[in-house]
């Protein structure tokens, strides 16, 4: 199935749109355990004790599949927040699914802010953890990850997005001073990740938007979330590394912001808000696009199809380079695996014809 060593410089340059990188390389934000495992025939290892076990099985996966990078996240230790659990019917099930409690999180006032158990710095994550993984990298390959989430995601976790919603106007300090908090947090940790030398490029998620619009408006954005996402950049291009930001959502109307506050590539796609052809068009020459296979259509589609679609993207998206391939969001556990290894196989071929 793998047809390359891991060579980290691929993905960089088409990343970083210097020059057409060699092939067309594979990236995802993440693929989900339950996948790999399934692949794999073997079971992870619990990472909180077996860390060196965990890493060999999750280095394993991702150069059989062919990728030149390892995904990696560690949450910051933020205040506890408030989860709703339900029956995860997936194909490959994890059993229970969890989802953010959108309603309240643990922070509702300033006295909570004042009160609330915030990491220090070093503290924030477990940067030993990206030590560790580093050791095992073969040759070639680096780590692609950071702190998860990014200052929005976070804020409305902490304060549950319908109270920050209407908090930024009836309290706006006290939104200002949540950001403040999960931006010097966000910013420390990242200028601590970057500094390792394994990790080659920084990366988070932050979904910013729904199918026709961004969640906030973009004015609020530009106020509260934006400036982080500069400091962020600025901080992983001092360590000469690239800041990848994964967000969900029609974000047509920030696509400049994102540009200009120095992200280097974008990812997640969906086909009915923009196909990943249609944005490589229009901001591919500005930033990278990674991925944009459709989830939902990976879901439905037979391999034929997907081997079909792939090649048409890859045909549509290569060309100057700034793109790789992958799914539009991630390779989640309700993702057929025959449908995934389709879309891994069309790439293999598609680079083989070149």
């Amino acid at each position: 199935m793998k047809l390359n060593r891991p060579d980290f410089s691929v993905i960089l340059d088409a990343i970083e749109r210097k020059t057409q990188p060699a092939r067309i390389p594979f990236f995802e934000l993440f693929v989900d355990a339950e996948i790999c495992e399934e692949i794999m025939g073997y079971r992870f290892a619990q990472l909180e004790s077996e860390p060196d076990r965990y890493f060999s099985q999750l280095i394993s996966f991702y150069v059989q599949l062919g990728y030149d990078y390892v995904p990696f996240y560690q949450s910051p230790r933020f205040p506890s927040l408030s989860y709703i659990e339900g029956d995860d019917t997936a194909t490959y099930s994890r059993k229970k699914r969890n989802w953010i409690n959108e309603k309240a999180g643990p922070i509702q006032t300033f006295e909570d802010v004042e009160k609330a158990p915030w990491p220090s710095i070093d503290t924030a994550v477990d940067y030993s953890l990206f030590e560790c993984l580093g050791k095992q990298l073969p040759q070639g390959m680096k780590i692609i990850g950071g702190a998860a989430g990014g200052p929005f995601e976070h804020a409305s976790f902490l304060m549950g997005i319908e109270k920050l919603s209407i908090a930024v106007y009836e309290e706006p300090e006290l939104v200002a001073e949540l950001f403040s908090r999960i931006s010097d947090i966000l910013v420390g940790a990242a200028e601590r990740i970057v500094s390792i030398e394994s990790v080659g490029a920084y990366c988070f998620g932050d979904d910013l938007g729904y199918k026709t619009a961004t969640i906030f408006s973009p004015k609020l954005l530009r106020q509260f979330v934006f400036p982080v996402y500069k400091k962020i950049a600025q901080t992983a291009h001092a360590s000469n590394k690239p800041f990848i930001l994964h967000s969900c959502g029609n974000l047509e109307e920030v696509m400049d912001d994102i540009i200009d506050a120095g992200v280097d590539a974008k990812h997640s796609f969906e086909d009915v808000i923009l196909p990943v052809t249609e944005a490589k068009k229009r901001w591919g020459n500005r930033i990278s696009i990674l991925g944009g296979i459709d989830v939902d259509f990976l879901c439905h589609a037979t391999p034929e199809q997907v081997r079909t679609r792939t090649l048409n993207t890859l045909q549509a998206c290569a060309p100057g380079g700034g793109y790789a391939l992958g799914t539009g969001n991630t390779v989640t556990n309700y993702v057929p695996i025959k449908n995934y290894l389709a879309m891994i196989e069309a790439g293999n071929e598609f680079n083989l014809s070149r």
